[in-house]
């Protein structure tokens, strides 16, 4: 069988149609994501394959495969438009992989032969695709495994519900690696490092809990100083009214004055104390969301 090279395929008969990886054995694939911890893929080392994804970073110095696997059609014309153009720059010298191919050159993704494989339940990101087709191309389902390691940089999958959906999808293929002796590195910095605690044990974790009870406190100290601040900001406007009705109805007399500049300086430190509760109402509130996040990362 005819070997491919791991360097890159630039041929333009390699990018038409898709005809499977070839037996290199022992291949190296590195997926790129658009995360800050892209820039640390092996770039300069041709031993590794770089599949990247989305926008190419201008770190990316090379490639050796490209994905969109979003519908262009729908979004913006403006922006589709430039986004086009980029995807034509790509294709001219790296195979784009495509579920819906509209760009000259595009490779059709292999759905019916992944999704034959692999089903389409935890395909939840673009990553689950890229990693379904690696592992198939590592582990072929007719013929002997070829060997080889994947490793995952500039991908985090850390916040909210959205990442939270495709981390599940994503792990799945992770298991499958490990189960099909595939070595998987990833970032010690990156979300997919950490193996949450499986159901039910992770009813006892430890952290869990505490973050439960941190969380508990979080929203006590949202809750009353919401509550203070509504005072806070009624007795602000009451001495408004107050100090204007005084100003135009009140005896033009000293104690009239000092009436006002009291309650002037009461209001003054009242909006002083305003402004310190709603620094404080971020911080409990950044507090909350960073712990709400901690406990659905950590829960499986």
């Amino acid at each position: 069988m005819k070997k491919r090279s791991t360097v890159g395929m630039r041929r333009k008969a390699d990018r038409m149609t898709y005809a499977g990886s070839g037996a290199v054995a022992d291949r190296k694939i590195a997926l790129v994501g658009t995360a800050p911890s892209g820039e640390y893929a092996p770039y300069e080392d041709p031993s590794w394959e770089i599949w990247g994804v989305s926008a190419r970073a201008e770190y990316v110095t090379r490639a050796d495969r490209w994905f969109e696997l979003h519908r262009l059609s729908g979004e913006p014309n403006e922006w589709m438009a430039r986004w086009r153009d980029e995807l034509t720059g790509i294709a001219k010298d790296t195979p784009l992989f495509m579920l819906y191919p509209s760009i000259e050159g595009a490779v059709a993704y292999p759905f019916d032969h992944i999704t034959a494989r692999f089903g389409t339940y935890f395909m939840t990101s673009s990553f689950a695709w890229m990693m379904a087709l690696a592992l198939d191309e590592l582990c072929p389902i007719d013929a002997p495994p070829i060997g080889g390691e994947i490793a995952i940089f500039g991908v985090d999958m850390e916040y909210d519900s959205e990442y939270e959906q495709q981390r599940a999808g994503f792990r799945h293929f992770l298991d499958l690696a490990k189960a099909w002796g595939v070595g998987v590195t990833r970032l010690a910095s990156s979300g997919l490092a950490y193996e949450p605690i499986p159901y039910p044990m992770c009813q006892d974790d430890p952290l869990l809990n505490k973050l439960d009870k941190k969380q508990v406190e979080a929203r006590g100290q949202l809750d009353t100083i919401e509550a203070t601040l509504a005072v806070a900001e009624r007795v602000i406007a009451e001495n408004v009214a107050v100090i204007a009705a005084l100003r135009e109805y009140g005896p033009p007399n000293l104690d009239t004055g000092r009436e006002i500049k009291r309650m002037e300086k009461e209001t003054a430190k009242l909006r002083e104390s305003v402004g310190d509760m709603q620094k404080n109402f971020i911080r409990w509130e950044t507090a909350e969301a960073e712990q709400q996040w901690l406990r659905d990362y950590l829960t499986p």
